[in-house]
């Protein structure tokens, strides 16, 4: 019964992903086919590189809050099922660090490889960003203060899109480390986790990158 539980959170976390704030707010807004927009890409950049940058900032922000609304909603429901509905014995470990990180990694993998869209997404960075802060909240709020500086400030959006990936995760580590008490419900594992997902998050935006000819 765990088992099931855990394959139709991971599906419904993937399909959540594949709703694209990007298409539907150039649709909406402009009436336009992100599609056949500058890079062809449905995510925040090309938005806000080629279509608006108030509606850029806009799905930007939509994507941080779809994900990190999405894992607490996610939570809540699977706390709320666990006491006051069926109180499986077990039945706690879905909404274990563990497993959220897993959900939070199949949306962002519906986000970047939609099924609905011939698995054409955006890069997820604003997604990944909203995954991040549910379980790193401070270190994903310094990151994202740092690379929105380098944006502004030196015009260099690939540098912070890669340095979203990364520093979050060594923000956490030296936290984790250095200041007592921050997170030391989680295991030390965990943070080899988190490492993990970063991994697999720069794995999709290569995936990305080479469909446009980058490398």
């Amino acid at each position: 019964m765990i088992y099931l539980f855990v394959i139709l959170v991971i599906i419904v976390a993937y399909l959540y992903g594949c709703f694209s704030t990007a298409r539907i707010v150039a649709k909406g807004f402009r009436s336009l086919n992100v599609y056949k927009i500058g890079t062809g890409l449905a995510d925040t950049e090309n938005i806000y590189t080629n279509i608006s940058k108030p509606l850029g900032t806009l799905v930007g922000a939509i994507d941080v809050a779809k994900a990190y609304l999405f894992l607490l909603i996610v939570e809540v429901l699977l706390r709320f099922i666990d006491t006051s509905v069926i109180n499986y014995p077990g039945f706690s470990v879905l909404y274990h660090e563990n497993l959220m990180l897993v959900y939070g990694m199949s949306m962002l993998i519906g986000h970047c490889l939609p099924y609905n869209h011939h698995f054409r997404g955006g890069r997820g960075i604003f997604t990944y960003m909203g995954m991040l802060a549910y379980f790193a909240f401070l270190p994903t709020c310094i990151s994202a203060l740092i690379a929105w500086v380098i944006v502004v400030r030196f015009k260099q959006i690939r540098f912070a899109q890669y340095l979203i990936v990364i520093l979050p995760v060594v923000l956490f580590i030296i936290f984790y480390t250095l200041i007592p008490n921050y997170h030391k419900d989680l295991p030390s594992y965990f943070i080899t986790l988190l490492l993990g997902n970063a991994v697999i998050m720069g794995i999709l935006n290569i995936i990305v990158s080479k469909r446009l000819g980058e490398f």
